[in-house]
């Protein structure tokens, strides 16, 4: 195959997602190819797992968050924060509980209605309400979170040309999902779930969280229809010492079965553990990969978004993998063993170790 082509591919994908909803079926395993950033709209092309989660989690997270994420609750860690609301246009918000480490940010916004609204309406026949142009800054001024209509706005904005935009623009490269849950009857709790993947959330002392657009999404006519509410939320929170690191953990290679596979890297937080290889000839997923610990307890992967793992191809041919497990600093040992799989069933075993 022409390695050039290849390349071209890889050059295009765009590793962040659209957001998702409760109610949509996923795939569990995904191969995608390279990533990218687009003036006018961001494009998902691998696609994400099932999950299923605890009624703890569900209530702080939403249905997207990993085992992961709720390892982490059941460890308090987390933030409740119950900032006050600040009513827009008959619509009061307000920001309940966050979290945040180098691997994923996760909030919950609660959304009150006034009586000009008719939230029962509003969901009726599989409506959906979301927050549109979330965005989340720290008090270094970097950005933590943005969803990729807003995004696209201030690109298209910006710049005249979408090389302009890729070469200019920090953009929020990590994929997302979020989710709703009706409370009352004039009132919803809006979850969204993020993995900082490709590259790590920052570390943070302060979060600015603002929005301008709530989406009502609903269907007429077998065709999707959408209403925007404007209005400005904008809040400050604090970020507890024990977020405000990276806490980030990382592992060594002690020992693999095949010696063609090249090992990247292994790093553990308090929400995932993330493993990379290059040169994995004949690698693929299955449903019994995972990381083990030394007590002999095993931790599958996340599987819910295309930020959480990929089998991509070089420019040179080669394929490189990586994946995010279940495994957090909570339950993790000083020794890890990763059990992975090619093709032909054959098993590739990663021995790890912290690194001191």
């Amino acid at each position: 195959m022409n390695t050039d082509k290849i390349y071209e591919k890889v050059k295009m994908k765009i590793a962040i997602s659209n957001v998702k909803e409760e109610d949509m079926v996923m795939n569990k395993r995904k191969v995608s190819l390279g990533k990218g950033i687009g003036i006018a709209a961001c494009i998902a092309l691998s696609m994400t797992g099932v999950v299923f989660a605890t009624t703890q989690i569900i209530n702080k997270f939403g249905t997207n968050s990993s085992d992961g994420i709720e390892t982490a609750v059941q460890n308090e860690y987390y933030e409740d924060v119950n900032t006050k609301y600040k009513d827009s246009n008959g619509i009061s918000a307000n920001i309940e509980s966050f979290l945040l480490d180098a691997h994923n940010f996760d909030i919950s916004i609660n959304l009150k209605f006034d009586s000009n609204y008719d939230l029962s309406k509003m969901l009726a026949d599989g409506g959906k309400i979301d927050v549109m142009d979330l965005k989340v800054m720290n008090e270094k001024n970097e950005k933590v979170f943005a969803t990729h209509e807003l995004e696209s706005e201030e690109m298209t904005s910006l710049y005249k040309t979408e090389q302009e935009a890729k070469e200019k623009y920090d953009s929020y490269e990590g994929a997302y999902g979020g989710t709703t849950e009706k409370l009352s009857e004039n009132e919803l709790k809006f979850y969204l779930t993020a993995t900082g993947n490709p590259k790590n959330f920052p570390s943070s002392k302060k979060l600015f969280v603002s929005f301008n657009k709530i989406r009502q999404r609903y269907w007429e006519n077998n065709e999707p229809k959408y209403i925007i509410y404007n209005g400005e939320w904008s809040f400050e929170i604090d970020v507890p010492t024990k977020m405000a690191k990276t806490n980030l953990i990382n592992y060594k290679m002690t020992s693999i079965s095949d010696n063609s596979y090249q090992f990247e890297s292994a790093i553990l937080s308090n929400t995932a553990f993330k493993i990379r290889l290059n040169n994995c000839s004949g690698i693929t997923y299955n449903e019994n990969e995972c990381v083990e610990t030394s007590e002999g307890l095993k931790y599958y992967p996340a599987h819910r978004s295309d930020g959480d793992g990929e089998i991509s191809v070089n420019s040179d041919g080669t394929v490189r993998y990586y994946n995010t497990f279940n495994l957090t600093s909570f339950n993790a040992t000083d020794k890890l063993k990763v059990h992975l799989f090619k093709t032909s069933g054959e098993e590739v075993i990663i021995e790890l170790e912290k690194a001191k």
